[in-house]
């Protein structure tokens, strides 16, 4: 299925606003119970793969009118792992970062999880299993800490910080170059090997003739590096 522009938009807002509600859900047994706060690092697992749904749609817009395969969109669209993934490249718009420090580092949230990828997180988070090596039963109440839910929850706030800015410059700005260079940006950070030290540099030359395009360009700048 081929997606239009303004799907792509709707999605676009429409996963950024549920991704919130799911954090603030995270947040609410994270912070209010006062035991068995383990369903809050699933919420926020979820969470995170809605935040990185957004982050393709974006990057997506701009291409939409002429893109003819779409196999890669909705490969990356089912993948959770993936999904997951794509929420930090939010970072690539906003460094803001809330980290918790630990006496000792072995205790610091491994990247992208303690317990190797994002899905296995979430599905140790929400549901009992057994271990056919060892016969062992898991149990979630057991097994998640309130102190790696806590990690995972505090984690999502500079992604969000990203993200809220980019969804208010499209609704602020419906000029199409405006809209299409932070998608041509997003995209760039998805299809290329790019690192966040490469930021200025990409935005400085993707710059052309365009006055939308180029302010557009200076809002992520400007965002990326306040100073």
């Amino acid at each position: 299925m081929n997606l239009k522009k303004e799907e792509l938009l709707e999605l676009f807002n429409s996963s950024i606003d549920n991704a919130f509600y799911m954090y603030e859900c995270s947040r609410k047994i994270l912070f209010e119970l006062e035991k068995n706060k383990y369903p809050s690092l699933g919420l926020a697992e979820l969470s995170l793969e809605e935040l990185g749904k957004s982050f393709s749609c974006l990057a997506y817009y701009s291409k939409a009118q002429n893109l003819g395969d779409w196999k890669d969109f909705w490969k990356e669209w089912r993948n959770h792992d993936i999904k997951a993934h794509r929420a930090f490249f939010y970072e690539f718009f906003c460094l803001l970062r809330l980290e918790l420090e630990y006496e000792n580092e072995d205790e610091a949230l491994e990247f992208p999880s303690v317990r190797g990828n994002f899905s296995k997180e979430k599905e140790a988070s929400f549901y009992v299993d057994i271990y056919k090596g060892n016969r062992k039963i898991h149990k979630p109440e057991n097994e998640i800490s309130d102190e790696e839910c806590i990690r995972r929850v505090t984690s999502l706030s500079g992604l969000f910080n990203a993200a809220f800015y980019i969804k208010d410059w499209f609704a602020e700005n419906p000029n199409e170059n405006f809209r299409n260079a932070i998608s041509d940006y997003a995209y760039r950070t998805i299809s290329t090997e790019m690192y966040q030290q490469d930021v200025l540099d990409t935005l400085k030359e993707m710059k052309g003739e365009n006055e939308e395009y180029n302010r557009a360009l200076k809002k992520i700048e400007m965002l990326f590096n306040p100073e």
